[in-house]
């Protein structure tokens, strides 16, 4: 496929992922406003809404769309000639994506929907369903891996030959996520999620972020199968 065809293919799908989390930002806005906050867990969602992992990924996601978007729309315009700012860019867009858009989206749908099917109580209360919808849900829940499924089909990119990145990203990313889940527990004791009050203070806490952690190592590493599997043969390693 020509290099061109997979900006254009990139510029549709990233528009429209970029639409859905946008117009759901807006909608969820708007759901939380008014007499629905005169219910009280409803009132505790909307002040501890940036405790949510699903809400730190719903911003990583929103932003390397963005990115993306404004790398393709440069490579359209400016070709080989774009600004050197932009080719670096589009270098940490590649990385950010591998090792943290990809492997968290992926992991979030991969975690929510099982615990949800056991016990949604467990993770998404139905008190929540007053505020938000099924469709904003779906967006958080769902819609972010075809979003990222999207990027995968439709960017060649090589693998790695040092995973430092993933060490790096991940190390960063799960230990400010334990750091804000301990501090808003110290702070105002609770949790964001129910599932990780009825795990604290038994061992099972420790192996349920644990257990999400490999899971994360797994999805990244599964990419690389994926893009092989899409592209019909491995692509040459490069370094990053």
């Amino acid at each position: 496929m020509n290099p061109k065809t997979y900006v254009y293919w990139r510029l549709f799908g990233h528009t429209i992922g970029l639409a859905l989390h946008s117009g759901n930002n807006i909608a969820m806005h708007l759901a939380m406003q008014g007499d629905v906050l005169k219910d009280p867990e409803l009132r505790t969602l909307k002040a501890t809404q940036l405790k949510y992992i699903t809400i730190w990924n719903v911003a990583f996601q929103t932003l390397f769309l963005l990115l993306s978007l404004a790398c393709d729309i440069s490579f359209l315009l400016k070709g080989k000639n774009e600004n050197k700012y932009i080719s670096y860019v589009r270098s940490y867009k590649d990385i950010f994506f591998s090792n943290v858009v990809w492997p968290l989206s992926v992991t979030i749908c991969a975690v929510f929907w099982p615990v949800f099917i056991i016990d949604r109580e467990l993770i998404f209360p139905v008190y929540i369903d007053k505020a938000l919808s099924l469709l904003s849900n779906h967006i958080m829940h769902t819609a972010i891996v075809p979003i990222v499924l999207w990027e995968l089909c439709f960017q060649p990119r090589s693998r790695p030959n040092s995973h430092r990145w993933l060490v790096l990203h991940a190390t960063i990313l799960s230990s400010t996520y334990l750091y804000v889940l301990l501090e808003n527990y110290a702070a105002h004791g609770r949790w964001p999620y129910p599932v990780l009050k009825k795990l604290y203070g038994t061992p099972y806490f420790i192996l349920f972020y644990i257990t999400v952690i490999a899971i994360y190592i797994l999805m990244y590493f599964i990419q690389w199968s994926l893009t092989d599997f899409i592209f019909k043969k491995p692509i040459k390693l490069h370094k990053k």
